[in-house]
């Protein structure tokens, strides 16, 4: 089992407001009086929510063992015979709406992003990959096309549009309406419905950001928390160290004594060395302690004594180095080099001996999508394989899942994305895979929980396009 730095659940709908113009876009001005079916929570999260995807058009369509439901963007679909990857889809709407310009011949265009026949606006790259390319945006059906009288450019995908208003002072790519034109008529709001759905996380912020602050090396990976203790108190346990939210004080972190809990005790206080190498730490007048320079830059490097907590001892010596203990951590001097040593860890053995059960059920709440950037590569082109990460339809950002690629040989590599953004998502860029034309490269994406637990995504694509 592979230990990566553990998730960080922050809740995160950051993508702007949709605006109305022209050629109708998404925006939602009230909520909607549909409730958003479950199935479809975390998909519509990643579609960016109401904010990106706009509200919801319609109640839960059943055909067959097959559910729809309509939102501005698009139409989205489950179907729950097909693979676990492809369950959830748009449908292609697009198509619906006849717009189709005759595509270019297949050309060497430096810098472009060529996808069957068409050139992706540049303006639209990112928004088209954060969507999942093809596998959710679907093919192209126009090129981009220049709105002279609207200021704006828009090109027609399968199952989005997009569009963006170059007049705007900092133009961003949206999503036009393709659910709310398709549905027409029959998506008017009902005179009464239920209530809106509102699902959250309970655990997030602030522990993600105090994190991201800081030299990964100082907490360490993450092993347990969020949860929440019976005193209304939140804690997450690192390595390290551990941190926590009062009662009452939800976004401020505060760091557990950990020494006091090991029962590691303070040593009797003294006076100041006549020494170069140590700064002296009073604590009571000319009492206090002597702490080694390299301890002292390396605290305030790293988040400072409010973060360590006040020395309780003096300098210690082991084997080969140094160690001394802070009210929070520990620190030793090895090698050449200071560590935290992993008091985190300790506490975690002595009092939490099996994950808490609010931990386990947080982690089996996360979902993974997965997709690749082309469906085919020659064995001369590199690939981009992209990980999108939600839970209860919420996009989780700082969580690091790694990659495995089986390779025709059978051979496998494994690789580690960088940690989700703030739209949930991560992407890896994988070098070119040898094979044979047809020869089928398999993936897995996965992210590892907590006492070998895992979680994972498999998906592939076919070597092609090789002489």
């Amino acid at each position: 089992m592979h230990r990566r730095v553990f998730f960080y659940l922050w809740l995160v709908m950051g993508l702007l407001l949709a605006a109305c113009s022209g050629t109708r876009a998404v925006a939602q001005t009230t909520p909607s009086p549909y409730t958003l079916e479950p199935v479809f929570a975390d998909f519509y999260a990643f579609l960016g929510g109401p904010q990106q995807a706009g509200a919801i058009l319609s109640p839960g369509i059943v055909e067959g063992n097959i559910q729809k439901q309509y939102i501005e963007a698009g139409l989205m679909v489950y179907d729950p015979a097909l693979s676990a990857s492809e369950r959830v889809s748009l449908a292609p709407l697009g198509q619906q709406l006849g717009q189709w310009d005759a595509p270019l011949p297949d050309g060497n265009l430096q810098g472009a992003l060529f996808v069957d026949g068409y050139i992706i606006y540049s303006g639209f790259e990112q928004l088209y990959q954060q969507l999942g390319g093809g596998r959710y945006v679907g093919r192209p059906l126009t090129g981009m096309r220049y709105i002279e009288e609207q200021g704006r450019v828009e090109q027609y995908f399968e199952n989005l549009g997009f569009y963006m208003n170059l007049e705007d002072p900092q133009p961003v790519a949206r999503l036009m309406d393709y659910g709310r034109q398709v549905c027409g008529q029959s998506c008017a709001a009902p005179a009464s419905g239920p209530a809106v759905v509102q699902t959250e996380l309970t655990y997030g912020e602030p522990f993600a950001s105090v994190a991201a602050a800081l030299n990964p090396a100082v907490l360490g990976p993450r092993l347990a928390g969020p949860y929440q203790l019976a005193d209304g108190s939140i804690e997450v346990i690192y390595q390290n160290l551990v941190l926590y939210t009062a009662t009452g004080q939800p976004q401020t972190v505060l760091p557990r004594s950990l020494t006091a809990l090991l029962s590691i005790l303070p040593e009797p206080r003294t006076t100041q060395l006549n020494n170069p190498n140590v700064v002296f730490y009073a604590l009571d007048g000319a009492f206090g302690y002597n702490v080694l320079s390299l301890f002292d830059d390396y605290i305030r490097q790293s988040g400072g004594y409010e973060l360590f907590g006040v020395p309780i001892q003096e300098l210690q010596a082991v084997s080969g180095g140094a160690s001394q203990c802070f009210v929070n951590a520990c620190l030793q001097y090895q090698g050449g080099q200071v560590n935290v040593l992993p008091l985190g860890a300790e506490y975690n053995t002595r009092f939490y001996a099996q994950p808490s059960p609010l931990v386990q059920e947080a982690f089996d709440q996360i979902r993974i999508e997965v997709w690749e950037a082309r469906a085919q590569v020659s064995s001369t082109e590199g690939q981009t394989i992209y990980a999108s990460l939600h839970a209860n339809g919420q996009l989780l950002q700082g969580l690091q899942p790694y990659l495995t690629l089986t390779l025709p040989s059978g051979e496998t590599v494994e690789y580690i994305f960088p940690l989700t953004d703030g739209n949930g998502q991560t992407l890896l860029n994988i070098p070119p895979v040898q094979g044979q034309n047809q020869d089928l490269v398999i993936y897995q994406v996965c992210l590892d929980g907590l006492h070998d637990t895992s979680k994972c995504m498999t998906d592939s694509y076919r070597i092609w396009g090789n002489p």
